[in-house]
């Protein structure tokens, strides 16, 4: 304790560098108290085609944009944006480390260090100082920020870019945050700096605002690693339909789910505080490539983890999700019971398939959804004791432990009126031989009080005398 106490005086009596004229700023009258300043899109300047700074302008913008989503939002993507514009030999330093240059990492854990810290961000100032002319860019950005105590703290961040005719751009020569280095921990606390209702909440800004909004855009792999800067690397992931993974390939699992997917809906959050830890829940809507929609759910369980910050020679902790947890998507999809049933016929048939072939969705909970759980009948074989709603699964998924392929060979129409057909369905053993058979089954389904397709309703027929399993009728 005794050298972290020199080291934060240290910190204190020496100035960072010959270039800037550090100051100690005060807390001033804030007017507004806002907790997310950025752009609501979660988009970076790069993602949505802004082009590359080349006037004192569009540097400024870009790092006002990209600075406050890193420090309220923990954004990397936006933070790599930044970085981009960075001069290779640029000087950047902290009030933390007097005379020290930090290079793009370490200021980045830097900056990650203070957005635990602050909770509620008001009066962010830009203030452009016009010192050589159009080629030159002098800013410095103040802004106050409530702590988790409820007292107020100052902030200031100064930065200096020149035009670099070799790019036609603008590139930052020296970064600096210089102040107020004295009214943030330097000693690592019992608890978090991040008040836990804070910490909740830009959980639910990322996920409702960023990842999943109504009318989104083609999410990245970086726009998920974000949110996986929130998880623990020894994490437990348990989602539904899915083998064990870490949490490199949960994240690639959400960014390849979700990928190409434009709209979203009926985002619900709800968490609650334990003892020991706080539970998220969190549903969203999405709808496919093909129309169909489907609910997922996740769980996310966040517990206190150290973590250490080396410009500060100091572990701190922090926030962190060590559980996920994901629930079998449910499909929303309604196919309206008018006179042609060809629709919900499709259907059937394209996720009956999709059990066998191991979609990208949950793909056994998708099936399941189509029939009424309350007044659904199935056998094996036809004049066997009927089984209800509860075993479809088990037996489903032994079929698919059998059979590689799924192809719809032939379709037979009893009656579109009440969705009654037969279907055959050529499947290819999962054997190195891949020799085929054909599965003959039929389905049978009724118009629910609201207008809507449900089956309830599957057999298959069991006739060993013959290869092919014929349609009896139910």
């Amino acid at each position: 304790m005794c050298r972290l106490f020199l080291l934060f005086l240290l910190f204190l009596s020496t100035s960072a560098s010959d270039f800037f004229d550090f100051d100690w700023d005060s807390p001033y009258e804030s007017t507004e108290d806002v907790r997310y300043l950025g752009r609501d899109d979660g988009r970076t300047p790069s993602e949505r085609g802004e082009p590359h700074p080349s006037t004192q302008a569009q540097m400024n913008e870009r790092f006002k944009e990209d600075m406050l989503a890193v420090l309220q939002k923990r954004s990397r993507a936006h933070f790599d944006d930044l970085a981009r514009y960075f001069n290779p030999n640029i000087q950047i330093q902290s009030c933390f480390a007097s005379g020290k240059n930090l290079n793009a990492d370490q200021l980045y854990q830097l900056m990650i260090h203070l957005s635990a810290y602050y909770r509620v961000w008001s009066n962010v100032e830009f203030e452009n100082r016009d010192l050589a002319g159009p080629k030159y860019a002098f800013v410095i950005m103040r802004h106050n920020a409530t702590i988790h105590d409820g007292s107020q703290i100052a902030g200031k961040w100064k930065y200096e870019a020149s035009f670099k005719r070799l790019w036609n751009y603008f590139l930052i020569d020296h970064l600096t945050f210089v102040g107020s280095c004295r009214g943030i921990p330097q000693t690592a606390p019992q608890d978090p700096l991040e008040d836990p209702d804070h910490f909740v909440e830009r959980v639910r800004t990322k996920l409702v605002s960023d990842l999943f909004l109504p009318y989104g855009y083609s999410k990245k792999l970086e726009n998920f690693e974000d949110f996986g800067d929130w998880i623990t690397e020894a994490a437990q992931f348990v989602v539904c339909d899915e083998p064990k993974m870490n949490k490199k390939e949960f994240i690639k699992f959400m960014a390849d789910r979700y990928h190409g997917i434009r709209r979203y809906s009926d985002n619900v959050f709800n968490y609650t505080k334990n003892q020991q830890d706080i539970e998220i829940t969190f549903s969203t809507t999405w709808e496919a490539p093909n129309t169909t929609l489907y609910r997922d759910t996740y769980t996310f369980r966040v517990k206190k983890e150290e973590d250490y910050v080396p410009q500060l020679d100091n572990s701190f902790s922090y926030w962190r999700i060590y559980w996920v947890t994901k629930k079998c998507t449910v499909d929303r999809t309604r196919h309206p019971a008018i006179l042609d049933g060809a629709n919900n016929l499709m259907e059937v048939n394209k996720r009956f398939c999709g059990m066998i072939d191991g979609e990208n969705w949950d793909v056994f909970q998708s099936f399941l959804d189509l029939f009424d759980p309350k007044d659904t009948k199935w056998g094996a074989c036809v004049g066997a004791r009927d089984l209800g709603y509860d075993k479809i699964r088990e037996h489903m998924e032994k079929v698919a432990m059998r059979y590689a392929k799924c192809v719809v060979t032939q379709v037979n129409i009893r009656n579109l009126i009440r969705a009654e057909f037969a279907t055959t369905f050529t499947m290819s053993r999962a054997t190195d031989i891949q020799e085929q058979e054909e599965v003959d089954v039929g389905f049978s389904g009724f118009k629910d009080k609201d207008g809507y397709w449900r089956m309830n309703r599957m057999y298959f027929l069991c006739d060993e005398t013959t290869q092919k399993r014929k349609f009896i009728e139910l």
